[in-house]
């Protein structure tokens, strides 16, 4: 079901905008997450690296995944 109307204060939205790059096999969402309140909206995931750099250095502290077999 699709909401119709005004945002309203209290709700919550997604902001995802997606790269894609066909020939490298690469896709990245970078997602937002936005409360509207009476004061306008606020950024909950302000605090989520979005730059390349930052999230290379974010991924490349996680161990190593297992191949799929």
């Amino acid at each position: 079901m699709m909401a119709q109307g005004p945002i309203l204060a209290g709700q919550v939205v997604t902001v995802e905008p997606i790269v894609e790059f066909p020939d490298k096999h690469w896709h990245f969402r970078v997602e937002d997450t936005i409360l509207i309140t009476p004061n306008g909206p606020e950024v909950l995931s302000s605090s989520v690296p979005k730059e390349i750099g930052d999230v290379e250095k974010l991924v490349g502290t996680l161990p190593a995944a297992e191949p799929i077999k």
